[in-house]
């Protein structure tokens, strides 16, 4: 029991760390978008292959953990979420203001400062604009308390409602949260039901199905055609999920994947950490005029980044309080999750 409790953690320890991967690779291409060199095409295009599944599969690694969370009960799964997701968040938008009021700066150092002038209301952005990349963990929050406050209803049903919200509402910050949503149930079915994921993926047909749906992702990629945070995407998302699960349950626990892992088990921390230092990263690369290079170094720097704040945590531990309001008693028992472990605790 314990080697296939070890196997499911180091799986979706990979699954975590590709997404993590994908999401600084995704800012450096935007970043190097917004510049004058702009992105290389062929990165452009794998980039909006990768678009569909990337942020569909944190969720809903995320919703594959509430069950459990859960049956701890209800205050200790609101005083986890407070304490690991929400609380980050409020830090990291606090520093993330401190940024906008010296400098100016709103959406990265490569589109230069913010042209709006900076007010008081300012500092109630985090109530209903997350500031960047921040919205992430906004929205997981929220999601973790829609599961909270809906025990009884199916979470098959309040996907299909999201679906059909994310099909009619015209917003994007809108219509990306109810699509998110409707992966992040799908997962907390799938928690509910023991063995279901595994039975699911083991249908011939399902896999077949998964691998046409991904690869016709990667064919409207390659025409111009991107599938990203709309209801259509949503069978090209599943697909794509599919196809990762069955990857890395057959190679997740391979020797070469040990960095992948390291950076799924502390997904938290390079998420909140790459933003800022990606878009420099490619501003700095951008003044060689070479396009690969700028957004080499944006890369680099954004995952660096990452690296660097795991080993600062490591030798100083009292920086955890950046990415965790610390626990009263220390708790034995710990599972992984997107982002985060089952509560939403950076995972060291």
């Amino acid at each position: 029991m314990a080697a296939v409790e070890k196997s499911r953690i180091e799986w979706m320890d990979v699954l975590r760390g590709t997404s993590i991967i994908l999401v600084v690779f995704n800012h450096a291409v935007l970043f190097a978008s917004s510049s004058p060199l702009g992105a290389p095409e062929v990165a452009w295009v794998l980039n909006t292959a990768f678009s569909p599944v990337r942020m569909p599969l944190m969720v809903f690694l995320s919703g594959l953990l509430v069950s459990a969370s859960l049956a701890r009960g209800p205050r200790a799964y609101v005083t986890g979420k407070v304490r690991r997701v929400l609380y980050p968040y409020l830090v990291w938008s606090v520093i993330a203001l401190a940024l906008l009021y010296t400098f100016g700066i709103r959406e990265g150092i490569v589109g230069g400062v913010t042209a709006h002038v900076v007010t008081a209301w300012d500092l109630l952005l985090p109530l209903y604009d997350p500031v960047e990349h921040l919205w992430f963990l906004y929205d997981l929050f929220l999601f973790y308390m829609v599961a909270l406050v809906t025990p009884r209803v199916p979470p098959l049903w309040i996907a299909g409602g999201a679906l059909v919200a994310a099909a009619l509402v015209p917003d994007f910050g809108a219509r990306r949260f109810f699509l998110l949503l409707v992966f992040f149930m799908i997962g907390v079915w799938f928690s509910q039901h023991v063995g279901a994921l595994e039975r699911t993926l083991a249908r011939r047909w399902v896999i077949w199905a998964c691998t046409a749906l991904a690869l016709a992702t990667v064919a409207a990629a390659a025409v111009g055609v991107g599938l990203r945070y709309t209801a259509v995407s949503a069978p090209f998302a599943a697909g794509g999920i599919g196809i990762a699960i069955v990857i890395a349950r057959r190679i997740g626990s391979a020797r070469m994947l040990r960095p992948l892992r390291a950076v799924g088990r502390d997904s938290l921390v390079y998420y909140i950490v790459h933003w800022w230092p990606t878009s420099a990263g490619v501003a700095l690369g951008a003044l060689t005029g070479n396009a690969w290079i700028a957004l080499a170094v944006g890369f680099a720097f954004g995952l660096g980044a990452g690296v660097v704040m795991v080993r600062l945590l490591r030798l100083l531990p009292a920086l955890d309080l950046l990415f965790a309001w610390p626990a009263r008693r220390v708790s034995t028992a710990s599972s992984s999750g997107s982002l985060s472990t089952s509560d939403g605790r950076p995972s060291r």
